[in-house]
């Protein structure tokens, strides 16, 4: 499993760019749709850890399937 967590960093739109080609999306569409996810997971009455491996493997898997469904 691909760990998203590069489009928090410096080089993010490096990582956007690639992952919008590979999946036919807009680099904006990919960074926009990564960081709705990470809002839903660590927004809600509990919010989540970034640095919490539990977490972080949360917002991959939902990324992922984010990813998948739009190409």
């Amino acid at each position: 499993m691909t760990n998203y967590a590069v489009l928090l960093g410096p080089n993010r739109y490096d990582f956007a760019v690639q992952l919008a080609a590979k999946y036919h999306l807009d680099p904006s569409q990919v960074l926009f749709g990564y960081l709705q996810v990470v809002s839903e997971v660590t927004g809600s009455d509990q919010p989540g850890d970034l640095h919490d491996p539990k977490v972080t493997k949360v917002i991959n898997d939902r990324f992922d399937r984010f990813l998948k469904q739009r190409h």
